[in-house]
C-alpha cells in the first residue's frame, strides 16, 4: 500500500510538472479587471466582518511547495488569518531530463492557482533567485521584460541584489546563496527601466549596506517612475556595514523619492541572526529591553510608519524550504499584526492592503 501510494504521488507531482511547464501566459483566463474585481470582493469579504485584511506582496514558493495550494483546508485557513491576497513570485521551472530547454526556464506553476482562485493569487512574475540572474546572464531579465510586456502580471517580484545568507543557510554552509549585484548593473538598469515603462512595481532584495543605500538613491534618480519596494524594512544583520539606517535616514528618503515603498517583512522582537560568530539583534524596528526586545515600536518607527503610512506594504517573506505553508503563516501573520498594533487605524489599513491595492491598480482603495 505505501508502494502504491507512493507511486501515486510521483506520477501527480509529475503529471503537475509536464502539466504547469506546457502552460503559457495566454493561458490565463481572467482580463485585469477581472482579477481587480475579485481582489476587491474579497477584500470586502473581510471588511464587512470588521477584519482587517492582509494582502501578502512578498512571497516565493517552489513548485514542489505548490503542491500545497491543492489542500482546502489550507485555503480556509487563509480565511482565518485573514489573508486575502498573496503575491506568490515563482523560481524557475524544474528540468525534464526528457526535454531539456536551453537558458532560463521560465515558472508557470502559479498559473493554474491564479486561474483556479484569481481572488486568493496575485500574478507574479519570476524571482530573480536563479543563478541565471545570480550570475547576471541575460536570459532571465529579457523573458521577464517580454512577459510583462504581454500585460497579465501584475507586480514583478523579488530580485535580489545584495542578499546575505540566512541563519539556516549559514548552518548549512549555503554560501552560494550569497548575493552580490550592484544595482546600477546593467541588469538593474533594465529592471528599473522595465518597471518605469509598464508602470509595473517591483522588489528588491537589497542589504542596507552603506553603498547600497548610495546606489538606491542613483537609481531612484534616474527612474523616477520606477516603483520599487525595498523588501524587509529594518532587517539590519551586520550594522557595522549599515550605517547609515536609520528612522531619520529613511524618512529624507521617503520625502525625496515618491516612488519609494517598503515592505514589513521583517523578525519578531527578540529575533537573533547568527552566522560565522556574529550574532545580532537582527530587526531594528523594536524596542529594547534588558534583555532582548520589547513587542513595541520604537517611537521614531512608530512615527515614520504613522507619517510615511502610505509608503509601507505587508509581506510574508515565505520562500526557500521552509516549514508547511500553515504552519510558517501563523507566525508571520502574528508578526505584522504586531507591527500594526499600536498604529493608527488609518495607517494600519494602509499598510495591511490599501498601498497593495494602489500600487497593483493604480487606483485609491474605495
Amino acid at each position: 500500500m505505501q508502494r502504491f501510494a507512493l507511486a501515486a504521488c510521483i506520477f501527480v507531482i509529475f503529471s503537475i510538472n509536464v502539466f504547469a511547464q506546457n502552460l503559457t501566459d495566454a493561458d490565463i483566463k481572467w482580463t485585469r479587471s477581472e482579477f481587480e474585481q475579485h481582489w476587491k470582493n474579497r477584500l470586502d469579504f473581510f471588511l464587512t466582518k470588521g477584519q482587517l485584511p492582509i494582502i501578502d506582496m512578498e512571497s516565493t514558493i517552489t513548485f514542489e511547495q505548490s503542491s500545497q495550494l491543492n489542500d482546502p483546508n489550507l485555503l480556509k485557513k487563509m480565511d482565518y488569518f485573514g489573508i486575502a491576497l498573496i503575491a506568490f513570485d515563482v523560481n524557475q521551472a524544474p528540468a525534464l531530463s526528457n526535454s531539456p530547454i536551453p537558458g532560463y526556464r521560465w515558472g508557470y506553476h502559479m498559473h493554474q492557482f491564479v486561474n483556479a482562485y484569481p481572488d486568493r493569487f496575485i500574478l507574479t512574475t519570476n524571482a530573480g533567485v536563479s543563478p541565471n540572474w545570480r550570475n547576471q546572464k541575460t536570459d532571465m531579465i529579457q523573458q521577464t521584460e517580454e512577459h510583462v510586456r504581454n500585460g497579465k502580471y501584475a507586480l514583478m517580484g523579488e530580485f535580489e541584489f545584495r542578499h546575505y545568507v540566512s541563519q539556516d543557510e549559514c548552518k548549512n554552509q549555503r554560501f552560494d546563496r550569497e548575493v552580490n549585484i550592484p544595482l546600477n548593473s546593467p541588469n538593474g538598469h533594465r529592471l528599473f527601466a522595465l518597471s518605469s515603462e509598464s508602470g509595473l512595481p517591483f522588489l528588491i532584495h537589497n542589504e542596507p549596506e552603506d553603498e547600497r543605500l548610495d546606489a538606491l538613491t542613483e537609481m531612484l534618480e534616474k527612474y523616477p517612475k520606477a516603483k520599487v519596494i525595498q523588501a524587509h524594512f529594518g532587517q539590519i544583520r551586520y550594522p557595522n556595514k549599515e550605517t547609515k539606517f536609520s528612522a531619520g535616514y529613511v524618512r529624507d528618503l521617503l520625502t525625496k523619492y515618491p516612488n519609494l515603498y517598503f515592505d514589513i517583512s521583517v523578525g519578531e522582537p527578540g529575533r537573533i541572526y547568527l552566522c560565522q560568530g556574529q550574532s545580532v539583534l537582527d530587526t531594528v524596528i523594536w524596542e529594547e529591553a534588558f534583555i532582548g526586545q520589547k513587542d513595541r515600536l520604537k517611537p521614531e518607527f512608530k512615527a515614520l510608519l504613522t507619517d510615511f503610512s502610505d509608503r509601507f506594504v505587508s509581506g510574508m517573506d515565505y520562500g526557500g524550504y521552509g516549514p508547511p505553508l500553515v504552519q510558517f503563516w501563523e507566525g508571520r501573520i502574528k508578526n505584522i499584526r504586531l507591527i500594526l498594533r499600536d498604529l493608527p487605524e488609518q495607517a494600519q489599513h494602509n499598510i495591511a492592503y490599501k498601498n497593495a491595492w494602489k500600487l497593483l491598480t493604480g487606483r485609491v482603495f474605495q
